[in-house]
């Protein structure tokens, strides 16, 4: 069965546990061989698990061909992806704001847990605002591999990771040395630049990366008036990346990687009829080292060390400042053909300070042992089972478990594949905290006698080749999360909000259907859609905050010319739900982009986005800010 093609494929590693993947057997396995991998096909160390053998459902991020279809972002990436819903800006509709990624209906911006480099990138056993800054602010030029794992996942990165995973890359340099100028201008006085160079000397593999980016955004109201002060949604954000890798022999590697970001937001909002402005400043780093030695032809391990520190300024003088320490000791092998089994040992600090109106300091140890076997009886059907006992110095024990099975028949045209496990996630350092934090429209407490979240999950499906250039996929999901935790009127303060644990679960479950192909030769044509259709709610039939009910995405493209590619983008969205549970507009967007080679050096681009400039409130609490309207953007790249 052959992977869909498209901006988006779903290939899955080996075995998602701690970053291992190994090698699936075949009928032609005469040697036993293992190689250890970070969590994505993309198998830039070693072989991954075919993607007709696994059972859990994740979604490979084309990044190349998405940013020939001029998506750059990696908010505007996810979106593209069925299960996923993105809501860029929060609720405010700018980039740079938070941006809130709903997977299977479920809108906790805590439940996507993300990695970066195989980096934990959490706020310790909780994402809180973690997740919807990173992707808040990521971009597609330092990223080469970019996953999201739907669903069960818990069992083999622990807690964070209700709904999923999004795991991000550093690409490896490769091939002869190549350099790459991109940039490009628009509307609401948009600038964005690139530079980067790759490749690999002799035993040296390199990749720099180096963004600027600038955008006042589209700042309106439903009402129709914007701030007096056109900069009032002001973006800037300089980003580096840099990944060396050293082979010292055939079996051992020394990796490392350094990420680096600077950003400046000002959040705009109307609040009781008047305009106000608040600003954002934000700063990451990230660093890590790895050695990858393979002892034996069955045997590989390696060890990582890794560190992600975050200080933002949140505007009224409130700041948090995150504090992470990974250490990771992974080993894979492969007993025989149809048995490999992998473990990992992790350690992580995570530190993460407030200072507003208490100074907390909340650390938390979390040791971890994570296993995970992989049973293949026969080459059409591939089993894995995988166990991971977490032990937090805040919430002492905290086990996850998950099983899939994939087996394809039809003469390999067909596959039925499916996944279930627990998951947990412990409050955020500031959900737990005593600090309290004023917003523009509120102030929220923290509550130290917060108490996990905990969740069961399950999902099954069938692909199918409709013929060698189509092919089609149908997975039903449910998902049920018990103890929630949600910002509830706190006191007689107007305005005030205190995080609780609800008694009543909450429950998702719904179907993902994608469908992908090419359209012939002649013109070099393709296609993609995906629908998702969910029913989130509580025990009481109440809906869940943050939630959406139906997403769809779909894009065309063609080469009508040589050289010439140009196509058109859908997003839409319907049932979807505030904070507090109240309704939002439903939308339908549409996006044009064209891309022409001039020759093998310059390249031209040219994209509108919200092509029929449709208008829709984002956000009512923040004073029905609506999303932004149509723009244009054009610019070129330069490859020597």
């Amino acid at each position: 069965m052959k992977a869909p093609t498209g901006s988006t494929t779903r290939v899955v590693p080996a075995l998602l546990l701690a970053g291992l993947s190994t090698a699936a057997p075949t009928a032609a396995d005469t040697v036993p061989t293992t190689t250890l991998a970070p969590i994505t096909v993309s198998a830039h160390e070693g072989i991954s698990l075919p993607y007709d053998q696994s059972g859990v459902s994740v979604s490979v991020l084309d990044v190349a061909a998405l940013r020939q279809q001029g998506i750059h972002t990696l908010s505007d990436a996810a979106a593209s992806t069925p299960g996923v819903h993105a809501l860029p800006g929060g609720g405010l509709g700018g980039r740079g704001n938070v941006s809130n990624l709903v997977i299977r209906g479920m809108g906790s911006q805590s439940y996507l847990l993300p990695m970066i480099d195989g980096m934990l990138v959490s706020g310790s056993s909780g994402n809180g605002n973690v997740t919807p800054n990173l992707a808040a602010r990521a971009n597609l030029f330092d990223l080469g591999s970019v996953e999201i794992l739907r669903g069960c996942q818990g069992a083999g990165y622990g807690g964070g990771a209700i709904s999923g995973i999004l795991y991000m890359e550093t690409p490896r340099g490769e091939g002869a040395p190549t350099l790459s100028i991109f940039q490009e201008a628009g509307s609401f006085d948009t600038y964005s630049a690139n530079i980067q160079a790759q490749g690999e000397q002799n035993q040296l593999h390199f990749f720099v990366s180096s963004t600027y980016e600038h955008t006042d955004n589209d700042i309106r109201s439903a009402s129709g008036s914007r701030p007096h002060d056109s900069k009032a949604g002001r973006y800037e954000c300089y980003a580096q990346a840099i990944r060396l890798d050293y082979d010292l022999n055939e079996s051992t590697t020394l990796s490392t990687t350094y990420r680096r970001e600077d950003a400046w937001y000002d959040s705009a909002y109307l609040f009781d009829g008047m305009w106000s402005t608040t600003p954002f400043r934000f700063r990451t780093n990230l660093v890590t080292a790895k050695v990858t030695n393979k002892l034996a032809t069955n045997y590989t391990t390696s060890l990582m060390a890794g560190y992600y520190g975050a200080d933002n300024m949140l505007g009224h003088g409130y700041n948090q400042d995150l504090r992470n320490v990974q250490l990771e000791w992974r080993h894979a092998l492969r007993w025989n053909p149809r048995h490999t089994t992998s473990a990992a040992l992790r350690w992580t600090r995570s530190q993460y300070d407030t200072g507003h109106r208490n100074n907390d300091r909340n650390l938390e140890n979390v040791y971890a042992l994570a296993v995970e076997h992989l049973y293949s009886p026969i080459p059409e059907w591939t089993n894995t089972v995988s166990m991971r006992l977490d032990y937090s110095s805040i919430y002492q024990t905290l086990p996850t478990i998950r099983a899939a099975s994939s087996y394809t028949f039809n003469h390999g045209s067909s596959r039925i594949f499916g996944s279930a496990g627990r998951g947990y996630r412990g409050p955020s350092s500031f959900q737990r905290s005593t600090s309290a934090y004023d917003s523009g429209w509120g102030t929220y407490y923290g509550n130290p006698g917060l108490d996990c979240e905990t969740s069961w999950s399950a999902d099954i499906g069938i692909e199918h080749d409709l013929s060698d250039t189509h092919t089609i996929s149908l997975t039903y999901f449910w998902q049920q999360v018990a103890d929630g935790i949600k910002a509830l009127p706190y006191s007689d303060a107007p305005n005030t909000y205190r995080y609780e644990n609800t008694s009543q679960r909450w429950t998702s479950q719904g179907v993902e259907l994608a469908l992908s192909g090419s359209l012939g030769d002649a013109w070099d044509s393709g296609y993609k859609l995906a629908w998702t259709y969910t029913q989130p709610h509580q025990q009481d039939g109440g809906a869940i905050p943050n939630s959406v009910r139906q997403v769809w995405s779909a894009e065309i493209h063609t080469s009508p010319l040589s050289g010439l590619t140009t196509g058109v983008g859908l997003a839409a969205a319907a049932g979807r739900r505030d904070w507090d549970s109240t309704r939002l507009d439903s939308y339908c967007t549409l996006r044009f982009f064209a891309r022409y080679e001039v020759n093998d050096t310059l390249t031209l681009h040219l994209r509108v986005e919200n092509l029929t400039d449709q208008d829709y409130v984002a956000d009512r609490s923040s004073g029905n800010i609506l999303a932004p309207g149509a723009a244009v953007y054009g610019g070129c790249t330069i490859d020597f």
